[in-house]
């Protein structure tokens, strides 16, 4: 179902993205699985579902322990996919892609402050180069089997995008939003009631300044600490429940060009001007159209790798250890 939320493909491949799918047609001490004839390790699937658990406490997700036998088969499944994949891939003729694949690999060290660091969390995960390398091919060749043998048949006509938007347009509403700019004056946690008078004093002086006619943002730039400062205070447009309570009661209370009084929060002492303001809206077609042709596309996609992998899965030899 489409939704205002931006859309990315989900993969099929999560051991590729995990960045440890490595398999050898060689035998191997503990598999998970052999795949006509190539092994996916043991020690590959786990690293995948370690990977895949901490990417998700990174959004705040738990896996708990009743879902982790699923889990896993869910992700062998996956490997499984990725292998049956690539082996399709080499039967394609795609030429030679190491120059792509050798630029990936560059890439993903230049994300390391130093080389020293790049082999530093290698050993973490007990990987090499060559296992990255052998990764990243496999990555390399199904994509550019999947782009020029898969995702060039896709299509989505005006009528599709249409019948989506008329389907799920009740959920389009876009709430009133204000978009303001604020002055910051930081309050230690230990500061003490001396401490916090001079603060206010200073932070009413920058008040009165402003509401003399000194330009808001040149003001915010000068004396503001808080990260929008360079950008003259500017916070942009936000809707109820993205700023703390204090903050959030002054701002939509303010009509546009207003100046708020102080206003203490965590974070110190704010003055706020609103710029602008915008009403309760649903968003229109044209407005959403980019966004529903991405997702049907993204939606096509998965259905149709989906649809090959199972093709692909009943003409396979699949050993599951």
């Amino acid at each position: 179902m489409f939704s205002r939320k931006t859309i990315v493909f989900g993969s099929l491949i999560v051991g590729l993205i995990a960045g440890l799918f490595i398999s050898d047609a060689t035998a191997a001490p503990k598999l998970a699985a052999k795949v006509n004839g190539v092994s996916i390790k043991t020690e590959t699937l786990d690293a995948a579902i370690s990977n895949f658990i901490e990417n998700q406490k990174a959004f705040g997700m738990d896996i708990k322990e009743e879902d982790k036998v699923e889990l896993r088969k869910g992700v062998l499944d996956e490997l499984i996919s990725a292998e049956l994949l690539y082996q399709e891939s080499n039967k394609a003729k795609l030429g030679d892609l190491s120059k792509e694949a050798e630029a990936q690999f560059d890439s993903i060290k230049k994300g390391f402050d130093s080389d020293d660091d790049f082999k530093k969390v290698m050993k973490e995960k007990g990987i090499t180069e060559k296992d990255i390398k052998a990764d990243i091919k496999k990555g390399v060749y199904i994509n550019a089997y999947l782009t020029g043998n898969v995702y060039n048949t896709i299509t989505v006509t005006d009528a599709e995008k249409l019948a989506e938007y008329e389907a799920n347009k009740d959920k389009l509403d876009i709430p009133e939003q204000v978009k303001a700019s604020h002055i910051l004056i930081r309050v230690g946690e230990n500061a003490t009631d001396a401490e916090k008078e001079e603060i206010r004093k200073k932070i009413d002086e920058l008040r009165q300044r402003a509401l003399s006619g000194e330009d808001f943002a040149e003001l915010a730039k000068a004396s503001s600490e808080d990260g929008s400062a360079p950008n003259g205070g500017d916070l942009g447009y936000f809707r109820r429940g993205m700023m703390v309570m204090p903050f959030e009661e002054a701002a939509f209370s303010l009509g546009i060009e207003e100046i708020s009084g102080i206003v203490e929060t965590q974070f110190g002492y704010h003055i706020i001007k609103v710029t602008d303001k915008q009403d309760p809206r649903k968003l229109n077609y044209v407005e959403v159209e980019p966004e529903i042709t991405r997702f049907l596309t993204n939606k096509k996609k998965g259905e149709k790798v989906s649809e090959i992998v199972a093709d692909l899965k009943k003409k396979a030899k699949i050993e599951i250890f």
